[in-house]
């Protein structure tokens, strides 16, 4: 994926399958924001337990589960049934392993009270994920929004609607959303849902609309 292709960026303002995963890619990365916070503080040796486990969830359910589930099981096969021998897509796959691999890292550094190790963990996850992120902004969501017709747009919604219900569970991807909230209260960390596209792309495939945004899960 080293060379950038020539379609549109993401557009936001409209509701697609890829704009939906880069809606939540803005929740990921405030997220990281507040890891890289919590690293900061591991380091100066006031590891601040209870919100790195916050921020592991999140990673863990939203970013993992719920995110990059929809791109493994739905996106990408989408792709590779379009493309034969799509490499951004094995790239991109091979990438979420070694963000679970630091994940287990930085919990286990964690249940240990090995702030350094933690904080080390944290550091290799940000670079890992970030430029991940970045890949799939600007080259793979661009590539997919230029191939999708609108008809298999509207089915990779749709099943995306289907594994928040019936795989993430109604009511987890709001659960996340607030606590990816919190932690951006108590860091200074501006909000991805405080711009009213972001959180229309945010709501789109679940419940989350129904329910003040931000109300204790």
């Amino acid at each position: 994926m080293s060379c950038h292709r020539h379609e549109a960026p993401v557009d936001l303002d409209r509701v697609s399958a890829v704009s939906i995963l880069s809606g939540e890619h803005r929740v990921i990365l405030q997220v990281l924001s507040a890891l890289e916070a919590i690293a900061a503080r591991a380091t100066a040796g006031d590891l601040p337990v209870g919100d790195a486990h916050a921020a592991l969830d999140v990673l863990r359910t939203f970013a993992d589960t719920c995110h990059h589930g929809k791109e493994e099981d739905i996106l990408f096969p989408a792709l590779e049934a379009k493309i034969p021998d799509f490499a951004p897509t094995r790239i991109m796959r091979a990438e979420h392993e070694a963000g679970r691999a630091l994940i287990r890292l930085m919990s286990d550094t964690l249940a240990q009270g090995d702030g350094t190790g933690f904080a080390a963990a944290v550091t290799a996850y940000l670079e890992l994920l970030r430029a991940h992120i970045v890949k799939e902004d600007e080259i793979l969501f661009p590539i997919a929004q230029a191939r999708l017709t609108p008809e298999e747009d509207a089915a990779l919604i749709d099943a995306y609607r289907r594994m928040e219900h019936d795989d993430v569970g109604d009511g987890t991807h709001l659960r996340m959303l607030a606590t990816a909230d919190r932690l951006a209260a108590s860091y200074g960390i501006a909000r991805a849902a405080a711009e009213p596209r972001i959180m229309t792309l945010l709501t789109a495939v679940c419940d989350c609309g129904t329910t003040p945004h931000g109300a204790a899960p």
